[in-house]
């Protein structure tokens, strides 16, 4: 769908000549992979000969620039899960002992936990509102207070280095 929707509206909008459409239907093809986290994305050159594309690998990037530029996106904007993925590696190098102390013993595993969490609350049309850096503060910060005793300085050590107010 998110294929479709960038192509229709760079080609119609933009009024790209015909010669140029294979290379945007390549570009917004690894746009629309980009823009989704688990997608495995093959290298350009790859989805060039694998297409059948007579553009090169280097033309296919500039149009993914140019697509990106048009429709003023930045895919590089940090998300919850970004967030919370930086968040628990603080508390882990910080605090190292607190994996035996969790009820999974291992940090892979309650991030995977913490990553639910998240995920649901994301859904939730009420919490659309606050910033995923918040979302994910949250997160960690109940988690750690219904697992670990001694919650507390671990809690107000990550506000301190996340730069965050109490």
């Amino acid at each position: 769908r998110l294929l479709s929707s960038l192509l229709s509206v760079f080609f119609f909008s933009l009024q790209a000549q015909l010669k140029y459409l294979q290379c945007i239907a390549i570009s917004c093809l690894v746009l629309a992979a980009k823009t989704n986290e688990d997608e495995v994305i093959p290298s350009v050159q790859t989805l060039a000969v694998q297409s059948r594309c007579k553009h090169s690998p280097a033309e296919i990037l500039r149009m993914e620039r140019i697509i990106l530029d048009k429709l003023q996106w930045d895919l590089y904007t940090e998300t919850p899960m970004d967030f919370l993925n930086i968040f628990h590696a603080m508390v882990m190098s910080s605090w190292p002992h607190l994996p035996p102390r969790l009820p999974q013993r291992n940090p892979s595993l309650h991030v995977a936990l913490l990553t639910k969490q998240l995920q649901h609350c994301m859904a939730c049309h009420q919490l659309v509102q606050f910033k995923g850096s918040t979302l994910a503060l949250v997160i960690i910060t109940l988690e750690l207070e219904r697992q670990i005793p001694g919650w507390f300085p671990v809690i107000t050590d990550l506000l301190k280095k996340a730069q965050v107010g109490s």
